[in-house]
């Protein structure tokens, strides 16, 4: 049995199909024949580029402003972990003294 290799297409062309879609000239299926493109990929392109809500984008961005933010303090976490115990050190050490 022969494997197909998986074909790439660029960002401008996925772009244009879509815009196709878009401005209604075309629908899914004549595209799909006339590019020999599958339509669950013209779908797949359509989603990703045109599937996204106003408040879908900005939730995304609270989300990553939030991933930031966490990893923020962990960083800082640690940091005054390690000031803790660098404290227990020196204060050993001028005890012992």
């Amino acid at each position: 049995m022969e494997l197909k290799s998986r074909r790439k297409f660029s960002k401008e062309f996925r772009l244009d199909v879509v815009n196709m879609l878009k401005t209604g000239n075309k629908k899914v299926t004549e595209l799909s024949t006339e590019l020999g493109i599958a339509e669950s990929v013209i779908y797949r392109w359509y989603k990703k580029n045109h599937g996204n809500t106003k408040e879908e984008e900005k939730l995304s961005g609270q989300e990553k402003e939030l991933r930031e933010l966490r990893a923020r303090l962990a960083d800082i976490t640690e940091e005054r972990d390690i000031l803790k115990k660098a404290v227990s050190i020196f204060s050993k050490q001028g005890n012992l003294k």
